[in-house]
């Protein structure tokens, strides 16, 4: 028997009672069993009296009772109840069990809110256009283009692109002492990642000149880019080599797996069309979940605000690069800062999945394991790991693969969404 108190409509107490009977023969049944298996000096198995075993078993079996009868009664209080517990129960006073009495407790749960005339039929979301010019093919195919370069020997002026080959000594402020040295190392002037005045102290030498370049000192995280007082770098070109890039023609397409250098650009095409096509209907999924949290009013369970909150701090934090060691945690500081900027979107964001929520339950929408699996294989593939692994991550990280599935089941909550809505033209 249970029934419920509405401390919020977010939050619940459950009081439940387990009847006399049940807990008599529960306890009952593990006595006796215990009886049969128990090996007590001076008797034979099954034959040691029954208040011997309670004596020395009693604890042990009121505890495995209460470990399987209470979340037993839980949960079906919470089915009858027709709640969705979005946090685990809290018992309020401790168990009292006693013989041949009925077993009363109260617990607290924080559950997802009922949300009243839940209308996500006709959605209205703007139209989204997308095109491909030849512009962004022709980026594409120098990008391809540039990857398939190959670097020739050449004896010359080093130019802005050229890869060199060079030896190189780090020596100390006074241009003496020899801090390290490497050789045969690569430098590619190309790559943008060349420091500008060791750039600039290259340009126009020749294999077999040797140059001498100041390394600017630091001052926190900055450079002091006019600092002459730092380490010096000793460099000596062994090799000037030029980028040869490929022609662009058929046998160029056919390192891609197409014939033509003509069918090569219209795949290239296919694949910007169709990348465009799903952003944009990313974008209107998030459009179409913004109009559907604005339309619908109800409270949401602070735990999950707090949970979604620590989330997006923890985001905020790996991407502030600016973010001095110890800042974040500093009393009053950056976490407080964080917290009262980012709140609107945590509260934003759990409605939004609330609401997908409740409306997977009403579409019958659910994730099998076939679509786990696949997913898992195509995490796996795209970061060349074995499914094995991805699952372990999973695992690791989130002690099952609960989120994934519910990361599947949004996804597909929210292809009905757009599939139900009403695409407006612009004007």
């Amino acid at each position: 028997m249970a029934t419920v108190e509405d401390i919020s409509s977010t939050k619940k107490r459950l009081k439940i009672e387990i009847p006399a009977d049940i807990i008599e023969k529960e306890y009952s049944d593990s006595l006796n069993k215990i009886r049969q298996r128990a090996r007590i000096p001076g008797f034979r198995p099954g034959k040691t009296p029954i208040n011997i075993i309670e004596k020395r078993f009693g604890s042990e079996i009121k505890s495995e009772m209460l470990e399987k009868l209470v979340p037993t009664y839980y949960a079906q209080a919470v089915k009858d109840a027709d709640l969705s517990p979005v946090t685990m129960p809290k018992i309020e006073e401790g168990l009292d069990f006693r013989r041949n009495e009925p077993l009363s407790f109260s617990l607290t749960v924080e559950v997802r809110p009922k949300i009243d005339n839940l209308d996500y039929i006709g959605v209205k979301v703007q139209d989204i256009e997308v095109s491909v010019d030849d512009k962004e093919i022709e980026d594409t195919v120098k990008g391809l283009q540039n990857d398939r370069a190959m670097f020739e020997a050449v004896d010359r002026e080093i130019r802005n692109d050229d890869l060199l080959v060079i030896d190189y000594v780090k020596l100390d402020p006074s241009g003496e002492k020899e801090l390290s040295t490497a050789k045969d190392q690569i430098m590619n002037l190309g790559n943008s990642l060349t420091p500008r005045g060791i750039l600039d102290a290259v340009l126009g030498r020749k294999k077999g000149d040797t140059v001498e370049v100041a390394l600017p000192e630091m001052e926190g995280k900055e450079l002091k880019e006019d600092s002459e007082k730092g380490n010096k770098l000793r460099i000596t070109v062994k090799e000037v080599k030029e980028k040869k890039l490929p022609e662009l023609d058929d046998e160029f397409a056919k390192d891609f797996g197409h014939e033509t250098f003509e069918k090569l650009k219209e795949k290239i095409r296919e694949g910007i069309l169709a990348a465009k096509q799903e952003n944009a209907k990313k974008h209107q999924k998030a459009k179409i979940v913004d109009a559907l949290v604005n339309a619908h009013s109800f409270d949401v369970p602070e735990s999950l605000i707090e949970a979604e909150l620590e989330h997006l701090i923890a985001n905020e934090k790996t991407t502030d690069r600016t973010m001095q060691p110890g800042e974040a945690s500093a009393p009053g500081g950056k976490d407080e800062e964080l917290a009262g900027m980012l709140r609107p979107k945590a509260m934003k964001n759990v409605k939004g999945s609330i609401i997908l929520d409740e409306i997977a339950e009403k579409e019958n929408i659910a994730v099998s394991e076939a679509e786990v699996k696949d997913r898992i294989s195509l995490i796996a593939k795209q970061l060349q790991a074995t499914p094995d692994a991805i699952v372990n991550l999973f695992m690791t990280r989130d002690g099952s693969l609960e989120n994934l599935r519910h990361k599947i089941r949004e996804e597909k909550v929210l292809d009905v969404l757009l599939a139900k809505a009403e695409i407006t033209k612009g004007v």
